[in-house]
This record gives structure tokens, sequence and C-alpha cells, in this order.
């Protein structure tokens, strides 16, 4: 196998040299590196954007030298530029006499270069101590911070130190705690550590002063005399390698040799394909969903009280005390302890200038607010639970597997399935199976595949007799479902048509009639279907996507008309945790969490409004037969910018799309940018929804300070939907001052770039509705004032109830008053709002594996847990068993323990038994009964000897599990 490799890298470093490869910048750039040669690239001012959105590559690999070129707009400071970090990785290998370079990489245009020499380096290793790392981190002059969120920061966490050097991508962990010191990079998104390890991390501190070079004397100084000629295009097979991106390897049975020094292609020698690590696929892990990570000054419900201010966290955890949250009502302060979170709910926090607050001295005003939302929620819940109940007493003819020709479907689809779509696929595929229909939620971020899955679903009811319609909220989403379902179901046979309302009166009458005679398989169109009685009548499966965009009729039509059919609901809005757990509990949803393969991220810019920048965005755009998107908030002032932009591109043309253009004008708009007619759609935030171009791939978004988090998201999910890189510039005006709420968003958009990110964005924007047909929320009207986390908590207790689910409620009403620790200590985790987010996860968490990945992810973030925290998580592995054996308290004072089961407990001589046998060697020395109202009392006393802390009593209350259920 080597010699085979060795073989396959001398003739790479031939074809370059004899010039029988020629690609473009990034092929070339791979077959670069895969030769082990040293060579230079001189390249256009495009393909100089292309390369540096290769973030990881680029900073990460010693090996490429990306020279910094003049006249990059460097960004607003504050906010993460990929110019400033070339700018310090030049310095740096400079510094370093190129020691490693083996591949430079410089605009065509580039003949002086501008730079700062390093005047001190230090090297983190293996062998450092924690006083070499805190000493070096002075030498460097870095900020000391609470949380990592730019280069040039670090912060302490105990054994773990957290630093981000502008020479790399991400900013990496420095774990201490063990025998060596090990350093890991970590996502800045999510906190966790990327599995990706150094030996070494070298860190510098620059001069002021700035020095200048020129391009020949860079070369002569690399000693490099190879040059690469790119090209534009794709190259014909000319040379002995053929380039394969990941659609067309997939598709290759040829052998596969998997090397590190590719990034981005694969490439085919003969019978033989090297092909990058990153192609074997395999599961990426998605961290724990979680609801708003709340912050001071949120409006917050409190389930006893009502609406309040956060005001911080209190007590002193350390000391033994408990920790409290300050809640501010109107005319009082409220005090929450850790152990109650559940009794909390996130209202808003862009809105809360508007939002009045309860106070606690008219506790008849809150008491009647809340019924009345409780009275709603149990009626929109109740028919939502006799329409399941009645669901499940219908009954439809299965749907089995439909053998060779589905599975050559399944294999037609030019992707890997994600690990999150081939289980999604087995529980869609499971309840077609049953002999009663189906009614799930497909929930998943923007480019997860759920279109795959609604397709293998339709195809499965075709193949066994059913018709399908799919129903979207716009012509224009109907339009692309219409296009991607033609391609895929047409050549097995399956009739696809359209109706939107567009389509001529005849071809209406038409597609009809063809129905009504069975010759149209699947239909694809709005909710205008669901006002024939003939469609509904003669459908077996309906698939809804985006379906919290439809009316409430649409929906109410949903719910009563289609109780005997198959529904497929699909959502790209995440659900508030809360709803996830009671309604998962009646398996009806399922979750894509995991990205796509090879889809890359979406490069995201913080950058003052300027033309240099607004013109290379479009035209690298358009020179890569791409379209662009310009959103500005401001309808009178749009024809204004249009004129701007016709003066900075005269060559592109522009259409305008926003809420006051005529309909028919509006759609005809969308429609032409859809086809490819236009090269700029100038529009308002109309944009972030039911808009799929994957030809569309850079957006700029103006004035982007004035849009809440979940608006950015959404908006920037318009681009980066295919294979090519996608590209959102963040532009605010130079004069202005970012408040620290609007700095706070564009950091979170900035940092949070993969796919997905919607998952991980704290959900603090009010957009962010969940699923609307689903859960029949209103969100109009004075249910909303109270936040859509507290309703989804109403109703996930109403479920619980009266499905038979108690699992949650019991969980959240164990109560503990122990004399042990239990807490996050401040010296573990020092930031009190950071406390605050790790107390309401733990209370997000209902089984035991959620709980190994939550530990797992705090040592990996914070070190070793210490023991206050070793107890709080038994604490709620605990709270676990309780419910499993009835019980409601538990009080520890000193050695004395007493434990309270509810009267649902009827183990009581099962009880005795344990205690009389196996009581004395768990080191109890006295124990008694009390029957009380509602409970049964037990005490119990325990030894000198016995230390009882929460692994003890969980080892005590599982030993008693484990005995009854012996007996």
């Amino acid at each position: 196998m080597k010699q085979s490799l060795l073989k396959i890298k001398n003739e790479a470093a031939a074809a370059i040299i004899n010039k029988t490869y020629l690609g473009p910048v990034l092929e070339s750039l791979d077959l670069a590196l895969f030769s082990g040669e040293k060579w230079f690239f001189s390249i256009t001012s495009d393909e100089y954007v292309e390369i540096t959105s290769a973030f990881s590559l680029i900073l990460d690999d010693p090996r490429v030298l990306v020279v910094p070129e003049e006249g990059h707009d460097r960004g607003v400071g504050g906010f993460i530029s990929i110019y400033d970090k070339l700018d310090e990785k030049f310095s740096h290998s400079i510094q370093n006499n190129l020691s490693e370079v083996k591949i430079i990489i410089f605009s065509k245009d580039c003949n002086k270069i501008n730079y700062k020499k390093v005047t001190e380096n230090v090297i983190i290793n293996s062998q450092s101590s924690y006083n070499d790392v805190i000493n070096s981190l002075k030498t460097v002059e870095y900020s000391q911070v609470d949380f990592v969120e730019q280069p040039k920061e670090f912060c302490v966490k105990g054994g773990v130190i957290d630093i981000y050097s502008p020479i790399y991508n991400n900013p990496v962990r420095v774990c201490l705690y063990d025998t060596e010191t090990s350093i890991n990079f970590y996502s800045l998104a999510t906190g966790l550590s990327l599995n990706e390890s150094m030996v070494e991390l070298k860190l510098s501190k620059r001069e002021n002063v700035v020095t200048s070079m020129s391009s020949s004397a860079l070369l002569s100084m690399s000693k490099i005399t190879n040059k690469i000629e790119t090209t534009k295009h794709n190259p014909k097979h000319v040379g002995p390698f053929v380039c394969l991106d990941y659609k067309s390897f997939i598709k290759e049975k040829k052998q596969v040799i998997y090397v590190e020094d590719l990034n981005f292609y694969s490439f085919q020698y003969n019978n033989k394909v090297v092909a990058p690590n990153s192609f074997k696929g395999g599961a990426v892990s998605s961290p724990q969903q979680e609801d708003v990570a709340l912050q001071k000054g949120d409006v917050v419900c409190h389930e006893d009280f009502g609406v309040g201010l956060l005001i911080g966290l209190i007590g002193d955890a350390e000391s033994g005390g408990d920790e409290y949250l300050k809640i501010k009502y109107e005319d009082a302060v409220v005090q929450l302890s850790i152990k109650n979170l559940y009794k909390l709910s996130f209202v808003s926090r862009e809105t809360s200038e508007d939002i009045k607050l309860n106070s606690l001295s008219k506790k008849g005003v809150w008491a009647r607010q809340k019924s009345r939302v409780a009275g709603f929620v149990e009626n929109k819940t109740k028919d939502l639970l006799e329409f399941y109940a009645s669901k499940k007493n219908n009954y439809r003819a299965p749907y089995p597997f439909g053998g060779d020709i589905e599975k050559e479907f399944i294999a037609s689809f030019v992707y890997e399935d994600t690990p999150d779509q081939g289980l999604a696929w087995e529980e869609i595929s499971k309840d077609l199976k049953k002999e009663t229909p189906m009614y799930r939620l497909l929930c998943g971020d923007v480019g997860f595949g759920k279109t795959e899955i609604s397709l293998r679903a339709s195809f499965r009811v075709v193949i066994n007799g059913g018709k399908v319609i799919i129903l979207a909220p716009t012509s224009v989403l109907a339009r692309q479902h219409y296009s991607v379902f033609k391609e895929r179901l047409n050549p097995f046979g399956v009739v696809v048509e359209l109706f939107v309302g567009s389509v001529t009166t005849s071809n209406k009458n038409d597609i009809k009639n063809r129905w009504v005679e069975r010759k149209i398989d699947v239909l694809i169109g709005t909710s205008a279907l669901l006002y024939s009685s003939v469609f509904i009548k003669y459908t077996n499966l309906f698939v809804v996507d985006e379906e919290h965009k439809f009316g409430v009729k649409d929906k109410e039509g949903v719910l009563e008309g289609f109780i005997n059919k198959d529904v497929l609901l699909m959502s790209a809005t995440p659900i508030p945790r809360s709803l996830n757990l009671s309604l998962s509990g009646l398996n009806d949803i399922s979750t894509l969490g995991s990205p796509p393969i090879m889809r890359k991220p979406i490069q995201t810019f913080v950058n003052y409004f300027g033309d240099n920048l607004i013109k290379r965005a479009v035209e690298y755009e358009t020179n890569r037969s791409g379209q662009v998107f310009f959103v500005h908030n401001n309808i009178n002032s749009l024809v204004s910018i249009k004129n701007y932009l016709k003066r900075l591109c005269p060559m592109v043309s522009i259409l305008i799309a926003h809420s006051k253009v005529p309909k028919k004008e509006l759609q005809n708009n969308i429609e032409l940018f859809v086809k490819g007619q236009a090269d700029v759609l100038l529009c308002t935030s109309i944009i972030g929804s039911g808009i799929d171009i994957p030809n569309a791939n850079t957006i700029i978004v103006n004035s982007a300070h004035k849009f809440g988090l979940g608006q950015l998201h959404q908006i920037r999910g318009r681009v980066g939907r295919s294979d090519k890189q996608g590209y959102a510039y963040m532009l605010i005006p130079e004069s202005t001052n970012l408040n620290v709420k609007a700095k706070k968003r564009l950091i979170t958009i900035e940092k949070n770039i993969s796919l997905g990110s919607g998952y991980h964005i704290a959900k603090s924007d009010l957009q962010i509705r969940g699923g609307g047909m689903m859960f029949g929320y209103d969100q109009s009207g004075k249910s909303f004032d109270f936040g859509f986390e507290f309703y989804s908590k109403l109703m996930s207790k109403y479920i619980s109830k009266n499905s038979n689910s108690t699992k949650t409620f019991l969980v959240d009403n164990f109560v503990y008053n122990v004399d042990f620790v239990c807490a996050f200590p401040n010296n573990y985790i020092a930031d009190g709002f950071e406390r605050l987010r790790n107390y309401r996860l733990l209370n997000s968490i209902y089984s035991k594996s959620k709980l190994s990945v939550f530990c797992d992810n705090l040592k990996d973030k914070y070190g070793p847990l210490p023991a206050a925290a070793v107890n709080m998580v038994n604490m709620r592995l605990l709270s676990f068993v309780a419910t499993e054996i009835s019980l409601m308290r538990v009080v520890i004072n000193r050695r004395v323990a007493i434990i309270s089961f509810n009267n649902t407990f009827k183990r009581g001589s099962e009880l005795f038994k344990f205690l009389a046998g196996f009581g004395k060697s768990m080191g109890v020395i006295n124990y008694s009964f009390k029957d009380l109202e509602q409970a049964t009392e037990l005490s119990l006393e325990f030894g000198v000897g016995v230390s009882v802390d929460a692994a003890f009593l969980l080892s005590f209350l599982n030993n008693f599990k484990g005995f009854y259920e012996k007996v």
C-alpha cells in the first residue's frame, strides 16, 4: 500500500510539473499538498476569496501559507477577521524562516507584502505546567476573560485553560488535570472538543511597526521554484488523474485509499481512488438541545408568581449554601432555588420594554391570567389527544417494504444518509407498515435532508397503490418541490403534477379529473388543495412542508379532515425542549440533528458598509455564475439602494421583493430569480422564509445590527444549501456604536456558521415558534405574554396527565433538602450565568444516557467534576429512580434521612423485608415508618462511619429497587 501511494504521489507531482493536470484552485491545492513537493500559486482576486473561505486548511496546516492581500476590508473591531488571522500567520511563518511551509499562495497583483515582525515567541506542549502556560500567556499579552470569543483571549477554569490563537481556525483547550498536558481544538459555537489534538501550541506577540518585503524576496527565502497554473473550469480527462467531488466519489466502486493530505476532493488514478479522511463519513455528534441560555435582564415567567425580570444568580455554593435566582417583580423580588428551575420559563429578550411585570401584592391577577391560558392550552391539547386516540382506532391497509424497486429508488439518492436520516426513515418506514395512519413531525434544520425522507415515504405509498399530496406554504416552494420530486420519481414511472394559482383553469380541471382517475400519483401544491374534497378524498398520504407557515383554517382542516389519512409534517424550526419531551412520548417526532457529510459551513463576515466590499462580494458571486441576495429592511429606501448597486456593479441585473410589491409582481420577480434570470434579489427580511435557491450563495445583510438573532439565522439560511461555498456579509454603518445586545447577537451569528446552528443558537428571538400546526399554538393575544416556553410546559403537563406519561412531572416535582453541597462551585464554573445555563441543561435531562453525555461535556469544558458537582448530578439521577419507586421527597440532616413515598407506593412489605435483611450491611442502625394522609414516611438513622452523600443515597435506593424487582 505504501509503495502504491508513493507512486501516486510522484505521478501527482509530475502531472503538475508537466501541466497535464490543470484544475480550479482548490483541486490544484489538494493535488499539490498530496504530492508532498513545494509549490507556489499566483492566483486571481476571485480565487483568493475562494481559498480564504477554506478557513481550517489555510490556518491550521503549517504547510500552507496564504500571503495577506492589501485592499480587503478588515472588518469590525471585536469580530473575527480571516484577513487579520492571515496577517498573524504570515508574521509567525516569517519568524520561523518558513521552516514548515511547502505551499505559498498569493494574489497576482501582490508585489509588496506588509506585515509586523514577531517580538516574542512561546510554545506550550505536553511538558508545560500550569505556571508555564500562565506565564506564556502573560509574555504574549493575551487578555484573560470569562469566555473566550475573540483571538488573543484566554480563560482559566481550574485545570482547563481555553486559548484562542489567531493563527488557528479554532481555539484550543489545554487540559492540565491528567498525568500530562493535552491540547485539543474545540468549537467556539458549542464549547466542545473537536477530537483534533495538537502536539504543541505556538503563541506570539508582534511589534506595532509595519515592515515590508517583496513577493520575490519571499519566494527567494522559501526556495520554492515550482509554480502551479490553475484554470477556472474543471478539466476533462487530462493525464492520469481525474478529480472527483464527494457526489461523484460515492458512486465509484473502485479501491479507495484514504489519506490526510487531501481536504476537498478525491482523485481517481487508474483503478484506484485516493480520498480525504472526511469522505469516510460517520456519525456527527450533535450537542444537547437546550432552551434559551438565560441572561441578566431577560423577561422570565415563574409559574407561581408570573412575569418578572431576571436580576442574577446569588448564594454561595462553595460554603454549603444553596444558589438562587433573583427575579424582580413590579413590587417585590423573589428568590428561586436552582433545585426548582423547572418553575421558570424564558419569555423574551428583544422586547422586554413592552412587557408588563406582575405584582406580588395582586396575586389574583396572575392566578386569573394563568387560569385563562391553562384553559386555552387544555382545550387545544384535548383536541390533539382526541385526534391521536381516534387515529389509533382507524384501520388502513399497511404499506409494506417495496422490495428491489424500493432498494433501487433509495440507492438513487446521490448522497449518503446522515445517521439521523437513517433513523428517521426507519421510524417512518415502521409507521407506514402499521395498520393505523401515521401522524409524524419530521424536524430538522435547513439542508438536513427532510425532502429526501418525504420522497421515500411518498414512493412507498405510491408503489403500494396509494396517492400523495405535498403541501407547501408558497407557490414558489411548491414549484421547487415539483422540480425535485419529478427528477427523482419520474424515472421510476411515478407521475408527478403541480397545482398552484398560476396554473390555468382548464389545466386545473384536467388535473382534478386525472387525479380522480388515478392517473396522477403525487400532486404538489399550496393550501388551495385543501379546499376541494376531491383532493382530500382520494389522498392516502399528506406531506406538509414548513407546517407552521400555514393559516389557522388550514390547520384545523388538517386535524378534522385527515383522521384516516397518513400525515407527515416537516418543520425547520427547533422544538422547545419541554414540548419535545411530552410529544415524543406519543412516538410522533423524528429529528434530523446531524449535518450532511461534506456540506460546507457558511462563511460569515461582520463588516462596515463599504463600496469595495460590496462590489467584490457581488462580482465574485456573479463571476462564478451565482446569484446574490441583498437584504435591506427599509422599503422606503430600497429604490435608492438599487440605484447605488447599479452604479457600483453596472453589469448586474436586479429584481426587488418586499411586502408592498403587488402579489403577482412579487411572485413573478421571485420566480424569475429562481430561474436564474437576475443576478441580485434586493429584498427585505421577507426572504427569510420559503425560498430555496441552490444557485444563490452570497447574501449581504445591510444594518444587520437591527435584526433579531432568529431573523439573522433564518435569512442567512437562504445560502449554503448546495455544494457551493456560501458567504454571508453582515454589514453595519461605520458610524454605528453597537450596543451590548446587538454585538452579542452578531458575535453569536458569526461563530455559529455551520448547518444545524439553528439548534445551537440561543432561542432568544420571538420568531422561533416551534411547530404551530402540530401543537395548535396561537401566537396572537394574551397567551403569548408569558412566552412560548411557559405555554409549552403547561401543554406538557396536560399531555403527561392525560396520556399516562407522568415521568417528567414526577422528576420535576421530586424535592430534596440535604446537608451536603449540591452545586457547580464558583471555582469550577466561574461565571454565574454559565452556571445557570448548566443548571438549566441538567434540569432538562430525563434519561441516564443523556446525563452521561452531559457529564462528559462538563469534564471536557471545565475539567473533572468536583464533589459538589458530582452530588448535583447524582441527585438528578436519584430523581429518575425516585419516579420508578414512587418517591417524592428526601431530607438529610447529618446521619438521619427522611424518605417520603406518595400514595401510589405499594411496596411497604418489600421495604420492611429489605431493611430487615440488608439494613445493617448498608449502615442503618435504626429505622421507623409513619403513615401520613398522602404519603408513607420512612426515617433512617445511619452509623457514625457512614458518609451520607448523593452517591450513597443513590446506591441505597437502587439496591432497594433491585431487591423488590427480584421478589
